[in-house]
């Protein structure tokens, strides 16, 4: 497959057609401003209430985070345990609220 090329307005080099007219981006992927994410898995709660959880960081947050001792990133499944503790709900639930 080969595709259509159209210059980009920054740099005027081919970048492909597909990203103007699918995403809207009016330049290439060199000249983004954009910068790139990562994701890490987490693990909250305790014994049989484990879940995993992906958490999207920026490029600066995960560096922070690859810097930080096994502590920093045990308090950031804390954080997520703590969040979550009034909200111990299984199943597919209705909540409402006695005025209801």
């Amino acid at each position: 497959m080969k595709l259509e090329m159209i210059p980009c307005i920054v740099c005027k080099k081919d970048m492909p057609k597909l990203r103007l007219e699918k995403y809207g981006y009016k330049n290439c992927i060199n000249c983004s401003t954009t910068e790139t994410y990562k994701a890490i898995i987490t693990t909250g709660g305790e014994g049989d209430h484990t879940w995993n959880d992906i958490q999207i960081l920026t490029d600066k947050q995960y560096k922070e985070y690859n810097q930080g001792d096994d502590k920093d990133k045990d308090k950031l499944n804390n954080s997520l345990d703590n969040e979550d503790k009034d909200n111990n709900l299984q199943g597919p639930f209705i909540i409402i609220t006695p005025e209801d």
